[in-house]
């Protein structure tokens, strides 16, 4: 039986070790062709001021409808329409899809923009629930504000869908209501269209946390009592404390400590750094990119609904949105590119709570699965592009299983170590050498934020000194990570379904 155990070890130690290698090499590859995308468009692209002075004097600029779905989002939506509204971009509307809010999200921007309604013919190109009213200003500066309200859809998906079919313009930007954008953002991504010379039907944008951000061209402030927000929280807690599994309550019990909010946010910051200067970078830079964040991003209307729009039942609406554009755009033999910004263009905020954080992570991990089934024709098929041939099987082997090799690998180590059979150097080497190369890619990613300049001077220096402390504790927190997203699979098997949840501002 001893043989049989030291050999099953043997074999399970050698494929993780492969496994390993070739992980590490494919982000080596990802991080040689991000630095080749960045220095490529520092030469391509040109700066802001010239950029804006081009667009703007030139009659051939494409309008742009910017699509930003609300839900219970009175304690931001005042501050972040009239972030929205101070874009500098010759031609744009601003739509609000306010998705039946059971709070005062409409009555604040009814009062806030002086709204009233207007009659208007909506098309339902693309599915969702009923639209009730859109309204429009009175007032001549916010002409190019629209408000659509619509019967609750349940998820972001419907609302987008709501906001496409209201919109007539070339091209749409999808973001949410609590973002905050930079107002060069829309020149930065029209100039990866117009200078392509393939069609782009998508055009992503690096995004950052805006959670340790001080945003200070946005002063404006919504006027919400302290009394009213701790009552509001304290009826959802008592409605929604019953309904947590086991995992959610024990998951809060060890890390929803107030302390440790601001290194739950840093640890997600790293996450963004990685996966939109690393991973979206690089995999645009060979037209490859899988995935244009539901956070902003702009895609060609006309390719999005003839692909059919946003899935309402999907948990990852952005990426199998892009996907099926893809899969449009392959089918009829048409050309195309999907970008990738490389300034960072938006500030999001993120959860600052183990629940929020739980939530969001076993939505992703749904979403993957989910992305995986429903696009399973699509991998290691060269009829689909690059995207076929190398980025969904790269999502499958290295994310995906992922987190089922690094489960069952802990596990099997825990159990193997009360029996007395690891290699246990073989375990130190192959854990220290996974160890340093997670800390030299936390060396790249600071040479790559220093590289977008999205943080001022003063603030870098301490900034890159948390950032590689954190990247000493990193392999603890993406061990809890896994387990959730395992949890989020779980959901996906028990086809255990989500909706829009308010979330904690």
């Amino acid at each position: 039986m001893n043989t049989i155990w030291h050999a099953t070890w043997y074999t399970f130690t050698y494929l993780v070790f492969f496994y390993s290698m070739a992980l590490m090499a494919s982000y080596l590859v990802l991080v040689w062709l991000s630095y080749r995308a960045q220095k490529r468009k520092e030469k391509e692209v040109p700066d802001d001021e010239t950029l804006k002075y081009m667009l703007k004097s030139s009659p051939l600029t494409p309008a742009v409808s910017v699509i930003a779905p609300a839900y219970n989002e009175q304690v931001n939506i005042v501050t972040n329409v009239h972030s929205l509204l101070s874009l500098e971009y010759p031609n744009f509307e601003v739509i609000i899809v306010n998705d039946g809010s059971k709070d005062n999200t409409l009555g604040l921007l009814k009062q806030e923009f002086n709204l009233e309604e207007v009659s208007l013919s909506v098309e339902y190109k693309v599915p969702c629930t009923r639209i009730i009213a859109i309204y429009k200003s009175r007032d001549k500066r916010y002409a190019n504000l629209t408000v659509v309200d619509k019967v609750n859809g349940g998820r972001k998906a419907d609302s987008s869908n709501a906001g496409i079919n209201v919109c007539q313009n070339k091209y749409f930007v999808c973001t949410d209501a609590d973002c905050i954008i930079d107002p060069m953002a829309l020149y930065r991504m029209m100039w990866l269209v117009i200078n392509s010379h393939e069609p782009m039907i998508g055009v992503g944008a690096t995004m950052l946390m805006s959670n340790d951000c001080d945003i200070d061209w946005v002063k404006r402030q919504v006027a919400v009592t302290d009394e009213n927000k701790k009552r509001a929280d304290l009826e959802k807690k008592g409605s929604d404390k019953a309904k947590e599994p086991l995992m959610v309550r024990l998951f809060n019990r060890l890390f929803n400590l107030p302390v440790l909010w601001g290194i739950l946010a840093r640890f997600q910051q790293l996450e963004y750094l990685r996966s939109f200067l690393i991973g979206k970078l690089g995999w645009s830079a060979v037209n490859s990119l899988p995935n244009i964040s539901g956070g902003f991003g702009l895609f060609d209307t006309e390719v999005a609904i003839s692909s059919g729009g946003y899935d309402r039942t999907s948990m990852a609406e952005d990426m199998d949105m892009l996907l099926r554009m893809v899969t449009y755009m392959r089918n009829n033999d048409l050309p195309f590119r999907v970008g990738q910004v490389t300034q960072v263009c938006c500030w999001t905020k993120g959860p600052v709570s183990a629940k929020g954080i739980f939530d969001q992570r076993t939505r992703w991990g749904r979403g993957l699965f989910e992305i995986i089934v429903n696009h399973w024709e699509m991998l290691f098929r060269p009829k689909y592009g690059t995207i076929g041939a190398f980025t969904l099987p790269y999502l499958f082997v290295f994310e995906f299983l992922a987190g089922f090799i690094e489960f069952v690998g802990f596990w099997y180590s825990v159990w193997l170590f009360f029996h007395d059979a690891i290699n246990w150097n073989t375990f130190f080497y192959i854990l220290g050498m996974i160890y340093l190369f997670s800390v030299l890619m936390t060396f790249v990613l600071i040479y790559f934020d220093y590289r977008t300049k999205a943080v001022p001077w003063k603030h870098r220096g301490w900034r890159y000194v948390k950032f590689l402390l954190l990247s000493l504790v990193e392999p603890f927190y993406h061990f809890t990570i896994v387990h959730i997203t395992l949890w989020g699979y779980l959901n996906y098997l028990r086809n255990k379904g989500t909706v829009w949840k308010t979330i904690e501002r």
